[in-house]
């Protein structure tokens, strides 16, 4: 978003789709949108079922869906200033190492081989298997949707680690309750109450007495592992450590202030680079 949004003092483009003062409010109200819903996520999978909680799962899918129809259309208008007329950042003109050098560097040549790898594959394979019908009908749905399988349920699949049925394989099913049967036998043995003699009566009462003034010892507690607890405490630590080294690299990659740990002392360059080494490990 920030490519197309505010484009670098460098060279003379303009915000794209809504100018170079509303487009960047834009992008950041999507941004605060995207992170909102993905913490919704977390809380809707540590407590809710799925089907209990229809609205939110539908109004985030939805918002997804809108985000990565957004980021595809900013993504095809890069590829085609990068191709069109002088806005060309390859260079042709000194031989296969200076192109090769200037499209591995240059921000098309980065933005051509992630479509190509991430959806340019789809239509490849399609063509090459001579049924490519279903890309050009229903394979919008299945782009749009990519995001929602990312952010909902793999955030659900790891809130709900401890569960091998994910919270959802007899979630629907209404415990029955107890209920007591009875039966008619005509062939029952009545047990008759014997009339204790009183010798035994005392022993009893003894017993008793004793039991009563005996002093009181506090139990011991015994620390037994339940197997359920430590399911769950094994999801919660994951969970826990998946979140917190994610923050912990986009702090390291968007905040202004931390130089000294990093190579660059820009968020813009560390967020180019670190989207270079995504790209690339993904095409490879």
């Amino acid at each position: 978003m920030d490519i197309v949004g505010t484009p670098s003092a460098v060279n003379h483009f303009k915000g794209w789709p809504f100018g170079g003062e509303v487009t960047p409010i834009v992008n950041n109200v999507f941004k605060i949108g995207y992170l909102a819903f993905l913490m919704l996520q977390f809380i809707l999978a540590l407590g809710n079922r799925p089907k209990g909680s229809r609205i939110p799962y539908t109004h985030s899918l939805f918002y997804f869906s809108v985000v990565q129809a957004y980021i595809l259309v900013l993504s095809f208008y890069l590829v085609a200033q990068a191709l069109t007329g002088d806005n060309l950042d390859f260079n042709f003109n000194h031989g296969l190492g200076s192109f090769l050098n200037s499209f591995i560097n240059s921000t098309g040549g980065i933005v051509l081989v992630a479509l190509v790898s991430t959806y340019g594959i789809y239509f490849i394979a399609s063509i090459l298997y001579m049924d490519p019908w279903h890309m050009f009908t229903s394979s919008w749905a299945y782009f749009l949707g990519m995001p929602s399988s990312i952010n909902i349920l793999m955030v659900y699949a790891f809130c709900n680690w401890h569960d091998v049925s994910w919270g959802t394989k007899g979630s629907d099913k209404a415990d029955a309750l107890p209920s007591a049967r009875t039966k008619s036998d005509a062939q029952a043995v009545f047990v008759e109450e014997v009339d204790k003699p009183q010798a035994d009566i005392d022993v009893q009462f003894e017993l008793t007495v004793k039991r009563a003034l005996a002093p009181w010892v506090e139990p011991e507690d015994k620390k037994e592992v339940n197997l359920d607890d430590s399911y769950k405490s094994f999801r919660t630590n994951l969970v826990l450590l998946w979140t917190f080294s994610n923050g912990l690299l986009a702090l390291c990659i968007n905040n202004v202030g931390i130089k000294q740990l990093c190579l660059t002392t820009t968020s813009t360059l560390r967020t180019a680079w670190y989207f270079k080494v995504i790209l690339w490990g993904t095409s490879a």
